[in-house]
């Protein structure tokens, strides 16, 4: 058969087998690798009787014939062109690349300058690989997207042509993939970033690198489809940075890859979790250095925070972290600063500083503008500014502002937006008609890009609004059901008790006024609690018309007031909300004024049930809301929140009221702890039941916000006890506890916080995974830290022993008592008890530990009389003791009384950090005494890290132990050494 290149004439290549060598590359790239321009190959590939054909000759003749001599055919010209790294290279490398894994920006910054400036990286590959180290460190080391493609711009063509080793080939197409979709506006490229994603997965391989990859490439794909606003592509792409996390070693990167995750839990109004995953992030960030992601994280925490209506001195105080962090890390101002300002803004309004709230978004826009970037982000909280302080001119202005926008980025959602906003000026004008119909189209639009949560619950909120001022009761019922359901599924303390008066709103336009007042009194609590001076004082100007509506003599005493408050604060007065065709109440006779004498009976629970149900609120907002409840229902009462344990000993959560309380009432949260509330003073008639019936109530919401897992208060903020941070030197050592991973210093911080604590606690986690070390920080973080610790393993004592083990005997009680036995229990009075594998306990013995656990009591064998014991348990299993339940192997009281505090300790393989850190601890543990501990040599720390540890940290031990078994200690560790198991 002839073959291709005989086709031509006088042995010259026929444009067949130029396009065959030339395969999936793009003529330019084709060309620069022959050094010809473009348009000779597009002559060479046209065909041999074409007017502008031309064949190859010469010297490029002879290196195309060459190459197709090699049997490249058909396949990629560059395999011949790679040129690998040098030994010598890879050496000077790799420290910098290290550094940057380690987020140490400046010294990494310097050694690659050096690097590149000195002529040492002579091949390209080399170079390249300086350039995505720099690179990197602008895109996420200073939110420098363009300053990094210009520095890995000039060796995108080298990867293009595939000069560069497979390994750097992939790194830049990655990194390339991530900056084309990165939040600039004059960078942002949808097409450009999935060329690039398409060209490093066809390089992925299983390398150690590769899952790194992978994970680069799903984050750049995610922040593509955000931006771009495109439903389909949100959709195909959502969850997969999570799915690609599980794979990730490196910690910074997977730190990126969290914050990516909690924006995608944001978007799909998944708030709780987010709102966790980005305080998580955030304190990641901060401890490893990477100032980008911390001031980043902070700026959406303080914005969450927010929404739980948290007071707005903490979101200022994130704010503040956030923007040192950003000076520290000499980042530019980019995307993170947006949202910083935005979260300032929004604090800034609740505080009434409106001039310094307007000056912040200014900035904010500044940089928009910068980045060429949508007006959207910061449209909400300008339009609430606006709405605010009553300028539907500018309400206006920002409308047009957002519909003429022309750019690609999340272009259809922009122009919802401004739906939105234009609604916003109809209802600052008046119109409320025109402006429910404008919050209806704007949340339809939303919902068909997509449902995008925030938008529509801002949609919702101020429709429902809309249709009170409007008068339309039935079509304000419907709207206020959606709303309702909306904020079950994405709770806002904030936005609740915003619907709480603007339910009440309705309420008086039908006429049910009593409601109406109950309503808008909770709102204004909830307000008032949280720090929102706006809108407590638009609240009380609403209480002041329907005192009017409803006839109060003092009506116009309470308006003149709320006008003068309003006018103080810099709002205008409002005019009178309820509609001519409202009907009066119908008692005819009028309501109390706010903060009249309290109403006793059934009607007076209606405010306090409404405030203590608003959703999203945090358990420190849930018990100060408790307490002022009880001062409002009976003032001078000093209430006071403590918790109880079992043995009656006493910590208290909040009031400060030293004297002993003359009623009080205890209830449990729902999770296991026991809570007592108390007044100091006389009650009314039916203030005991009143007294109950709170405490009930308050013992559901706790459950709820504890179940739910919203925000407690950040640390270091004004008005908490709780430190910014631990004082340098003052951490309490704790033998065998190595926290290098975030979840195990998270887990740390969380026992420290429980050092004051006297409750049970349950350690979970698989075996070998460190609960036993977990338990004896437990007992060191104690106040119990001076006395005994004892250890007991419920799987290793026979079943006819265990009793007597654990509760002691008398001598005599038994055959082979010889003398008294005290049990363990009695030998760690005053310290910690701690029960390793209680899934082994016992079903006949199981009771008798709760009787210990319940009354401080054991009852030793031959004893008469139970004998009191001040003793902390500890109990730790590696079974699902919610299974032995269903199979009635483990009683279920004893199981709900264990599960006071859970903590679970997570295997070795969620927590890579560790491995490099524990594998170093047992060297220096495990070393003959008088002999240096050896070090631990690169090739062997990779492949602890890529083990998969199914033993985790007891066999991580063991490895460590066998490859220091065999004589003589070699001074450095390498793989060859490690014997690890495969």
């Amino acid at each position: 058969m002839e073959s291709i290149e005989e086709k031509g004439e006088g042995g010259e290549l026929s444009p067949e087998a130029i396009r065959a060598l030339r395969g999936g590359h793009s003529r330019a790239a084709f060309a620069r690798m022959l050094g010809v321009t473009p348009l000779t190959v597009y002559r060479w590939e046209l065909p041999e009787d074409a007017p502008q054909a031309r064949r190859p000759r010469g010297r490029v003749a002879q290196a195309l014939k060459q190459l197709q001599g090699g049997g490249l055919t058909g396949a990629r010209l560059p395999s011949l062109s790679r040129q690998e790294l040098r030994p010598e290279e890879s050496q000077r490398l790799q420290p910098c690349l290290d550094r940057l894994k380690r987020a140490e920006w400046r010294a990494a910054e310097e050694e690659l300058l050096t690097l590149l400036a000195s002529g040492v990286l002579r091949t390209p590959g080399a170079r390249a690989l300086a350039a995505v180290g720099l690179s990197h460190l602008q895109r996420w080391g200073r939110e420098d997207s363009r300053g990094a493609l210009a520095t890995l711009l000039p060796h995108l063509g080298e990867a293009e042509m595939g000069l560069l080793p497979q390994g750097v080939e992939l790194q830049v197409h990655a990194l390339a993939a991530n900056l084309y979709a990165s939040p600039d506006g004059k960078l942002f490229d949808a097409v450009k970033s999935d060329a690039h994603v398409a060209r490093a997965e066809a390089l992925l391989v299983e390398t150690p690198d590769a899952s790194d990859a992978r994970c680069l490439l799903r984050m750049a794909q995610t922040a593509g489809a955000f931006y771009l606003g495109e439903t389909e592509r949100v959709a195909r792409y959502s969850g997969r940075v999570a799915e690609a996390l599980t794979h990730v070693t490196d910690p910074a990167l997977r730190l990126l890859a969290e914050d990516v995750c909690a924006h995608e839990e944001a978007i799909r109004g998944e708030t709780t979790q987010a709102t966790r995953r980005f305080r998580e992030v955030a304190q990641g960030a901060a401890r490893l250095g990477y100032a980008f992601l911390e001031a980043r994280n902070l700026a959406f925490l303080a914005q969450r925070r927010l929404d739980e209506a948290c007071e707005p001195e903490e979101a200022l105080l994130l704010v503040r972290r956030a923007r040192e962090a950003a000076y520290g890390g000499r980042m530019a101002r980019g995307f993170s600063f947006i949202f910083a300002a935005r979260a300032e803004a929004e604090a800034l309004i609740r505080l009434a500083r409106f001039t310094e709230a307007e000056a912040a978004l200014d900035e904010a826009d500044a940089v928009v503008e910068e980045l060429s970037w949508t007006p959207l982000q910061l449209a909400v909280t300008r339009a609430k500014l606006w709405l605010t302080v009553n300028r539907p001119a500018e309400l206006r202005k920002l409308a047009s502002r957002l519909s003429s926008y022309d750019g690609n980025i999340q272009r259809s959602l922009t122009g919802a937006y401004a739906l939105f906003v234009e609604a916003m000026a109809d209802l600052s004008e008046g119109t409320a008609q025109r402006a429910a119909a404008g919050f209806a189209a704007a949340g339809a639009r939303g919902m068909e890009l997509g449902g995008w949560p925030y938008l529509r619950r801002e949609c919702l909120l101020y429709e429902t609004a809309a249709r009170a001022y409007a008068g339309q009761r039935e079509e304000g019922r419907v709207v206020l059901r959606r709303t309702r359901a909306f904020l079950e599924r994405m709770p806002s303390a904030w936005h609740s008790a915003l619907l709480h008066r603007f339910e009440g709103m309705l309420l008086v336009v039908e006429g049910r006024t009593r409601e109406a007042r109950d309503l808008l009194e909770a709102s204004l609590g909830t307000f008032r609690l949280s720090g929102d001076v706006c809108m407590a004082a638009f609240t009380r100007s609403l209480l002041a018309w329907l005192s009017k509506h409803e006839g109060d003599p003092a009506a116009d005493e309470l308006l003149a007031a709320s006008d003068a408050e309003l006018r103080r604060i810099g709002m205008a007065p409002q005019p009178n909300f309820i509609p001519a065709t409202a009907r009066p109440a119908g008692s005819g006779s009028p309501s109390p004024e706010p903060g009249a004498a309290t109403r006793l009976g059934s009607e007076a629970l209606v405010v306090p049930f409404e405030r203590l149900s608003v959703r999203g609120m945090g358990a420190p907002l849930i018990q100060r809301e408790l307490l002022g409840v009880l001062e409002g229902l009976f003032p001078g009462c000093a209430p006071r929140l403590e918790e109880v344990d079992s043995q009656g000993r006493v910590t208290v959560l909040a009031g400060l009221d030293a004297r002993p309380a003359t009623d009080e009432v205890e209830f449990g949260d729902g999770c296991g702890r026991r809570l007592r509330l108390g007044v100091v003073g006389p009650l009314p008639v039916d203030g005991r039941a009143m007294l109950t019936l709170l405490s009930r109530l308050g013992g559901f919401a706790l459950e709820v916000a504890t179940l739910r897992g919203f925000a407690t208060v950040e640390p270091g903020v004004p008005g908490t006890s709780e430190p910014a941070s631990e004082e340098p030197g003052r951490e309490t050592e704790l033998p065998g506890f190595i926290a290098a991973s975030p979840s195990m210093k998270r887990l740390r911080a969380e026992l420290s916080r429980l050092s004051a604590s006297r409750s049970t606690v349950i350690v979970t986690g698989e075996s070998g995974a460190g609960k036993e070390v977990v338990a004896r920080a437990v007992h060191l973080l104690s106040t119990r830290s001076q006395r005994p610790y004892v250890a007991f393993n419920c799987a290793a004592v026979p079943k006819e022993l265990f009793e007597g083990q654990l509760f002691g005997y008398r001598r005599g009680a038994f055959t082979g008592a010889a003398s008294d036995h005290p049990g363990v229990l009695r030998a760690a009075h005053g310290g910690t008890l701690f029960l390793d594998e209680i899934g082994e306990l016992p079903l006949d013995v199981q009771p008798k530990l709760l009787r210990v656990l319940e009354n401080g009591e054991v009852f030793p064998l031959g004893e008469t009389r139970p004998v009191e014991v001040d003793v902390r348990v500890v109990a730790a299993t590696h079974r699902d003791l919610g299974q032995l339940v269903r199979e009635g192997r483990f009683r279920e009281d004893l199981y709900y009384r264990l599960q006071v505090v859970p903590v679970r300790v997570p295997p070795l393989r969620e927590r890579r950090e560790d491995v490099v850190a524990l594998a170093r601890h047992f060297v220096r543990q495990l070393t003959p005494e008088g002999q240096p501990p050896p070090q631990l040599g690169s090739d062997a720390l990779e492949a602890l890290m890529a083990h998969p540890w199914p033993g985790n940290v007891r066999e991580l031990r063991n490895v460590i132990e066998r490859s220091m078994a065999y004589g003589p200690l070699p001074a450095v560790l390498g793989a060859k050494q490690m014997r690890i198991a495969g």
